[in-house]
C-alpha cells in the first residue's frame, strides 16, 4: 500500500492569518489534533497542533525559565518562545516546514516516519500542493478494511479448502518466519480444527505459533499441546490449559 491509498483527501486547513480562537474551535469541533496551515499562495507552510497551543499566556502556562538559563539562550530563541505563547494567529504559533511525504510513499515508510519522529500526522504533498493527510486513525481505518475483507474471504473459503491444504499453508507460514523452530513441532488438521504439538524453549514462541496458525485459518480453533522446557534448568512445563 502507498500513502495515496490511505490518506484523507481534501483535509480541513487554516490560513496563516486564521485567529487562534477559530483554530481551537476547529480542533475541538472536528475532534482532530492538528490542522495544515496554508500561506497566501495556497501552499502549506506549517501545521498547527494541540501541542503548539499548550504553552499559552491565557492559561498561565507560558514557557518560564530561571533567569540564569535565559542568559545562555539567544534573543531569537526567547523571541520565538514569546510568539509561541502570545501569538494570536495560526501562522505565529504553527510548527513551520513540517515533515511531508508524496502520494507514492510506501505505507511502511510512512509508519516508520511516524514512529521515528513521534508524530501523529503526515501531510501528503505533490508539487507544493497539499493532496491529503495521513493520521494514525487513517492507518487504523485501512487495517479495519483489510481485516473485514480477510474475515469475509476466510468464511467463504472454509468449506472449499481441505485439511491437507490448510496444514501445508500453516507449515509454509510458520517455517517462513525467522523465529520459528525448524524441528520439534508437529501440526495436525482435522475438520478445520488445528492441533499443535512439540517443545519450545521460549514461551513467546507459543503465542507466535498460534498467531501464525490463526492467520491462515482465520479462526481460534487451535488446540495448543506445546510443552515449554526451561533452557537453563531443563524444567518440563506442560501447557496449563491441557
Amino acid at each position: 500500500m502507498i500513502a495515496a491509498d490511505v490518506m484523507t483527501t481534501a483535509p480541513v486547513t487554516v490560513n496563516e492569518d486564521t485567529p487562534i480562537l477559530e483554530v481551537v474551535s476547529l480542533l475541538l469541533n472536528l475532534q482532530i489534533s492538528g490542522l495544515p496551515v496554508l500561506d497566501a499562495a495556497g501552499k502549506m507552510s506549517g501545521i498547527v497542533t494541540e501541542g503548539d497551543l499548550l504553552r499559552r499566556s491565557e492559561l498561565g502556562t507560558e514557557i518560564k525559565r530561571p533567569h540564569w538559563k535565559e542568559l545562555f539562550l539567544s534573543p531569537g530563541k526567547l523571541a520565538r518562545d514569546y510568539v509561541q505563547c502570545h501569538g494570536l494567529y495560526a501562522g505565529e504559533v504553527m510548527t513551520p516546514d513540517p515533515l511531508t511525504i508524496g502520494p507514492q510513499t510506501p505505507l511502511d515508510e510512512v509508519i516508520h516516519l511516524i514512529e521515528s519522529y513521534g508524530i501523529k500526522r503526515v501531510p501528503v504533498v505533490e508539487d507544493d500542493k497539499l493532496l491529503g493527510i495521513i493520521t494514525r486513525v487513517d492507518i487504523l481505518k485501512a487495517l479495519r478494511t483489510i481485516l473485514i475483507h480477510n474475515s469475509t474471504s476466510n468464511k467463504a473459503g472454509n468449506e472449499i479448502i481441505d485439511d491437507k491444504s490448510v496444514k501445508q499453508d500453516i507449515m509454509d507460514k510458520i517455517f517462513s518466519q525467522p523465529w520459528a523452530p525448524k524441528s520439534n513441532i508437529r501440526i495436525t488438521v482435522a475438520h478445520g480444527v488445528v492441533d499443535i504439538y512439540g517443545t519450545i524453549l521460549d514461551e513467546n514462541l507459543r503465542s507466535a505459533l498460534i498467531t501464525a496458525i490463526e492467520e491462515v485459518t482465520g479462526n481460534h480453533r487451535v488446540h495448543d499441546h506445546l510443552v515449554f522446557i526451561e533452557p537453563i534448568t531443563g524444567l518440563y512445563i506442560e501447557n496449563k490449559d491441557e
